[in-house]
């Protein structure tokens, strides 16, 4: 018997301990989400799966924290106790959500779609997050540091790692949609059909009222240049645009190359610019990747789709490929010196 209670020691989590690893659980899901929209198509699948892990992670943990913690401060009858509750259970509808977007089972394109409304609870996390830490500061001790966590975690993890294979056998054998999904998560809607391709914008922007190509000024270096002599000088590239808000579209684009209109390199990096005055830096060895398009299939662009020009940057999220193009032009900043992310 005291053998195996020093074993039952051995294997379980201290309050102090639950609560690291679930705040740290938390925090790697959020910061993993955010790099998923940020990193090209080279580490976002990486980013996704770590994201997808540590939010099992918090699966796996809950019932430990609600059989010690959280049953305590119930008894207790804190006055913020229903907050608490709310947090906990806002957790576990995050996660939900986003098993429902990756097995397919819910899957929709912009708001209130699982994986917007995955996000947007997300966001209000991380707030309640802070306000939790804040107003229970526990501070971790050396001596939580011990085999116990060693042991523990790696049983968490190993179990996190199991019901996500479990999910994803249980998404193919039941032939659920979530099955064919791209490796950043997201699913495929409308390849070589741009007349069913979605359209989604970042943060505030909306689309300008005239997007008609004889009206539209549009500059290169400084020089002005029209629609038309892009059309001239156009070539099929097919690339595909995936989106943060869990789609992607395959589509041949009518483009030029951003180093066919710049031959000659100037400043530290090169600014390409929306209508809506959104804007991003890229590095000059980028230019032969990135190309600007005023068609897909033969087809001018529809104005939700950025026409009459619109940025292409294969292999890298939605956010980088600008829509509304009107100017293209040499920036003294370099591309680090930007937000990883556009913040409007």
């Amino acid at each position: 018997m005291d053998e195996q209670r020093h074993r039952s020691r051995v294997v379980t989590l201290t309050a102090r301990q639950t609560n690291m690893v679930l705040e740290l659980s938390i925090l790697l899901a959020l910061v993993s989400g955010l790099a998923s929209w940020w990193l090209g198509d080279r580490w976002s699948g990486s980013a996704v799966l770590a994201h997808r892990v540590s939010g099992l992670v918090l699966l796996v943990v809950t019932p430990a924290k609600v059989r010690g913690s959280v049953a305590t401060g119930m008894r207790r009858r804190r006055g913020t106790r229903w907050i608490s509750l709310v947090f906990g259970g806002l957790v576990l509808v995050t996660i939900g959500l986003g098993m429902l977007h990756a097995t397919g089972i819910w899957n929709g394109v912009g708001a209130w779609s699982a994986l917007w409304t995955h996000q947007l609870f997300a966001f209000v996390l991380l707030v309640l997050l802070v306000w939790h830490v804040a107003t229970r500061p526990v501070r971790p001790k050396a001596a939580d540091l011990d085999r116990r966590l060693l042991l523990q975690t790696g049983v968490i993890t190993a179990l996190a790692s199991g019901a996500f294979l479990a999910q994803e056998g249980a998404t193919r054998l039941f032939g659920l949609d979530g099955r064919s999904r791209r490796f950043t998560g997201s699913h495929q809607v409308g390849s070589f059909d741009p007349a069913n391709m979605p359209s989604t914008i970042w943060i505030n922007d909306s689309a300008p009222e005239d997007t008609t190509a004889a009206s539209w000024r549009f500059t290169i270096a400084g020089q002005p240049l029209s629609i038309d002599q892009l059309w001239s000088q156009s070539e099929p590239v097919v690339a595909t645009i995936d989106c943060t808000g869990g789609w992607y579209s395959e589509q041949s684009w009518d483009c030029v190359a951003l180093s066919a209109l710049l031959p000659q390199v100037e400043g530290s990096s090169v600014r390409v610019e929306s209508s809506t005055g959104y804007s991003r830096l890229f590095a000059h060895h980028e230019m032969d990747a990135l190309y600007l398009a005023v068609g897909y299939g033969g087809e001018p662009l529809r104005s939700r789709h950025g026409a009459p020009v619109r940025l292409i940057a294969p292999g890298q999220r939605a956010p980088m490929w600008i829509k509304w193009v009107t100017s293209v032009a040499f920036d003294d900043r370099k591309p680090w010196e930007q937000s990883p992310l556009p913040l409007s």
